[in-house]
């Protein structure tokens, strides 16, 4: 026997390290895996193999580690663990994450060939590179300053950059808030790429991302709508409950999914969302844990015709940490045999939540169900996979990606020695595969189906598991992976499109979406609803979905 030691580069997180190890203890003759994380995008592994480390075995870890967007890399001498870090590395595609925000609106969708996210990142770090530079040359040599006037020959692509700041530096008579202009050109660069989908966060916005990720969030437990509210023929706008979390502040507090809030703010200090807009109105309702969110909503009685005088209630709820909810249920209405599951993303409470559904629909005497999937943008791979497990057979392929380079990686449902499910999370058994195979389900889906709600709709007709009704999905078969600078000593994270993505029939949806079996509009009665707010009775889209499986 022999132990071995290498180092995992790309985002290693330990929610991941389960994962790894359990693939490598799959493979043949190896033993005793450790993991150990060195930061959030270098690990440590240590494995014994029986007799030497072959090239064949070390190509299987090699395999191994690239299906999961890492790479391995050759063991240093102990001498150079103890002498000095690691040389820096181009980062590597981590394990891929589908798109988390809302698609675009329709008229600025693009198609982009995948990003160089190693040159992308060494743009960024250049420009990173340049301000401090500069800063640092400017207080030094006051000689250089250059004024209103005063030429430069150009000769980079940044050289303009340079001049703007040393302007600034020379003749501005303000403070320059230096951590907001790094803030702000990382910002601008990314948007300028092209890339509809990138994103430069901050440590902090980082950080909100990875809990986001997580079903982490402190406020008062509320999903919102932007809405319209026509008061004595005025439209105002207001920020409209589509959905109360359970045992959240917003419950405890009183708050009713359809109420509309038109202030926020306490007594005489309260504002109109009409006139703080949309944005900054949910930026006021935003605090620290333990603090109180003042607001006043507009609700009608319970039951009361339209038309009927709104009552202003206010309300005050306090703030807390809590856990999201990416999936809600409840019976059709006209029929309490069929289970009405809305899944309005995916994430990390995705998979738990999704079982919880079922599992209470069916107790309380659902035979069909309907996945209501309009509206939602996408999420984590990981989180469809574990949900598209409990509906595929062993062997079945997901998902095959293919980044900047051409290389194509195929995930499947695959088990390991210890009899997990290897993709997703691996929180997963063997008796989990096809647990909800025969299960009678309709999709739907709208425009606004992007990601990995589209990746989780043609895993469902490619295998003919369930009829697709709707509209024709939003067309976004590419994925982004979040690069952490921390290996450049810089604090944030960059975000960027880094491949396509395919489902098990091999053609791409990227610009086309998915065109439902059945194709249904909404009725104009209809669109005057928010979709989250849409009667039973008003959903003809819904109807047409029970329909499909009687």
């Amino acid at each position: 026997m022999k132990q071995v030691t290498y180092e995992i580069r790309g985002l290693v997180i330990e929610t991941m390290i389960p994962a790894i190890k359990a693939s490598c203890e799959s493979l043949a003759g190896v033993r005793n895996v450790r993991v150990t994380a060195l930061d959030t995008d270098t690990a440590r592994l240590m494995l014994v193999v029986d007799g030497e480390m072959t090239e064949e075995l070390e190509s299987s870890l090699d395999s191994v580690m690239r299906a999961k967007g890492l790479e391995l890399v050759t063991p240093p001498t102990v001498e150079a663990y103890a002498a000095a870090p690691a040389p820096p590395v181009a980062p590597v595609a981590p394990k891929p994450h589908v798109a988390q925000t809302p698609p675009p609106e329709k008229g600025k969708k693009v198609s982009l060939t995948a990003a160089i996210s190693t040159v992308i990142v060494a743009v960024v770090l250049a420009v990173l590179l340049t301000f401090s530079l500069t800063t640092a040359y400017m207080k030094a040599n006051t000689s250089t300053v250059i004024t209103p006037g005063q030429s430069r020959p150009e000769e980079g692509p940044f050289d303009q950059l340079e001049i703007i700041d040393r302007l600034f530096r020379s003749a501005t008579v303000l403070d320059i808030d230096e951590e907001a202009l790094i803030t702000g050109v990382l910002k601008g660069y990314v948007a300028a790429t092209g890339d509809v989908y990138a994103e430069y966060f901050t440590a902090e916005e980082f950080q909100s991302q990875m809990d986001t990720n997580n079903g982490k969030m402190c406020g008062i437990g509320v999903s919102v709508v932007n809405g319209i509210l026509n008061l004595n023929g005025v439209d105002y706008q207001v920020i409209t409950i589509a959905n109360v979390y359970p045992d959240s502040p917003a419950e405890k507090a009183g708050v009713l999914p359809g109420d509309h809030i038109m202030y926020v703010g306490k007594g005489e200090d309260r504002t109109l969302v009409h006139e703080l807009g949309y944005t900054q109105a949910l930026a006021v309702m935003k605090g620290e844990e333990g603090t109180e969110c003042t607001f006043t909503v507009l609700r009608r009685p319970a039951g009361a015709a339209e038309g009927t005088p709104y009552e202003e209630v206010e309300i005050t709820a306090i703030r807390e940490t809590f856990t999201t909810r990416s999936v809600t249920f409840r019976h059709y209405s006209e029929d309490e045999t069929v289970g009405i599951i809305k899944m309005t993303g995916f994430d990390n409470t995705t998979r738990d939540q999704f079982v919880e559904a079922v599992e209470t629909l069916k107790s309380e005497g659902c035979t069909s169900f309907v996945l209501d999937l309009r509206g939602n943008p996408g999420g984590l791979l990981t989180s469809v996979e574990d949900v598209l497990v409990f509906f595929l057979q062993e062997d079945d392929t997901i998902i095959t990606t293919k980044d900047a380079s051409g290389r194509e990686t195929t995930t499947t449902v695959t088990l390991n020695k210890a009899v997990k499910v290897m993709c997703g999370t691996v929180d997963l058994n063997e008796e989990d595969i096809g647990r909800y195979r025969d299960l009678k389900i309709s999709l739907l889906v709208n425009d606004y189906s992007a990601s990995a709600a589209e990746l989780f709709t043609s895993n469902i007709r490619d295998y003919e598991l369930g009829t697709i009704v709707g509209t024709t999905t939003y067309g976004k078969g590419c994925g982004q992976n979040t690069y952490p600078l921390s290996r450049y000593g810089y604090d944030g994270a960059l975000k960027l499109t880094s491949f396509y993505y395919y489902p098990p029939c091999g053609e791409g949806y990227d610009g086309i979406g998915i065109t439902p079996h059945v194709e249904v509009e909404l009725s104009e009665e209809a669109q005057k609803y928010n979709i989250n707010l849409l009667p039973d009775e008003l959903d003809n889209q819904l109807a047409a979905a029970v329909a499909s499986m009687k």
